[in-house]
């Protein structure tokens, strides 16, 4: 009997095998949840300067650094949010795997470790590309504002 098998005695260990997989999954979806916040700003902040844009008063030079700046925002959250995606499907996985190793008293100890760590890659992934696009997000600030500054100067 292996190890794996002694640990998988009855479906009370596997329930609580389960049990974190089930917690890393509403971290992630706490994680998506972020990213989703953060893309629908983006995309009222994209949608207020495009139709600043199109308004008679628009300023269109004024604006298309902020919104390029913001196109990148929005890819690299998608991109996140793929990751994280990933991810859930991942650890929804690890547990049918749990559970398919239980009933059918198959040797699926790898299978459930390379989902596993697979899935922390993803994870790893998502949380990179969010500290990216918060990067970016700050780093545009100053640019945006001096550019703004100047349109004002200009202005005056």
């Amino acid at each position: 009997m292996s190890r794996m098998t002694a640990l998988f005695g009855d479906i009370s260990n596997i329930i609580s095998l389960a049990i974190t997989p089930a917690f890393l999954l509403l971290g992630v979806l706490i994680h998506m949840r972020v990213l989703n916040n953060r893309l629908d700003r983006i995309i009222d902040r994209t949608e207020l300067l495009q139709s600043l844009q199109m308004s008679p008063h628009g300023s269109p030079a004024t604006n298309s650094h902020e919104l390029s700046v913001l196109h990148r925002r929005m890819n690299v959250i998608h991109k996140a949010t793929m990751f994280a995606s990933s991810c859930v499907v991942m650890v929804c996985s690890v547990v049918i795997a749990l559970l398919i190793d239980d009933v059918f008293h198959l040797r699926l100890d790898m299978l459930i470790a390379f989902l596993f760590v697979f899935s922390m890659l993803l994870l790893i992934a998502s949380f990179s590309l969010f500290l990216h696009e918060i990067f970016i997000a700050s780093h545009s600030l100053p640019a945006t504002a001096v550019h703004r500054q100047r349109q004002f100067e200009k202005a005056t």
